[in-house]
């Protein structure tokens, strides 16, 4: 989903805008669920998620190989043999019974074993502009709560004004912004 897109990359990456919020001690009520994705759900979203995130590096900048070869080797690594690695939680967002969208969650890294990640949500084109953005991150908060988390933290690139005002309400703040300017020399 354009308004709430976060590509698979290494949890410790932080492109463009990273924010963190803490996470709340007692569930937020919020009507849907998350269930697992079965095998062909996951195999799905990984091409989506790969080719969104091939697509969002090189807006950012990179060159088109160097957007694929980014994207193929953060899915190696966080899925090897297609499947999540230890720690990666990846969910369908279910509401009234219906597959809207995918959450994926990522476990702390060892030094921070507390502050989870939030690596992608993707709402269906379908069910977008219906609040399925929002249900996804009170969803996701509850869940990294139950699993233990303190924190959650994502990153978002600084174009996605729609995922950044999302996250600003949920009281997800800036922590790290990286700034850049392309140089042209002087026509002589």
């Amino acid at each position: 989903m354009a308004g709430h897109r976060h590509p698979p990359r290494p949890h410790h990456e932080g492109p463009h805008h990273h924010g963190a919020a803490p996470v709340t001690t007692a569930p937020v009520p919020v009507t849907g669920a998350l269930r697992p994705l079965d095998e062909a759900e996951l195999a799905a979203w990984l091409i989506v998620s790969v080719a969104d995130y091939t697509d969002d590096l090189e807006a950012s900048g990179l060159s088109r190989a160097a957007a694929e070869n980014k994207a193929a080797d953060a899915i190696r690594r966080e899925f090897p043999g297609g499947r999540p690695a230890a720690g990666q939680h990846v969910y369908a967002v279910t509401v009234a019974g219906e597959h809207v969208g995918v959450l994926w969650l990522a476990a702390g890294p060892a030094d921070d074993p507390t502050n989870w990640w939030i690596l992608d949500i993707l709402v269906f084109e379908q069910f977008r502009g219906r609040g399925h953005g929002r249900r996804a991150m009170l969803l996701a908060e509850t869940e990294a709560a139950r699993l233990g988390a303190a924190k959650l933290t994502l990153n978002v690139f600084a174009r996605n004004a729609p995922a950044r005002a999302l996250y600003a309400s949920l009281a997800y703040e800036p922590t790290k912004i990286v700034m850049e300017k392309t140089l042209t020399l002087p026509a002589s």
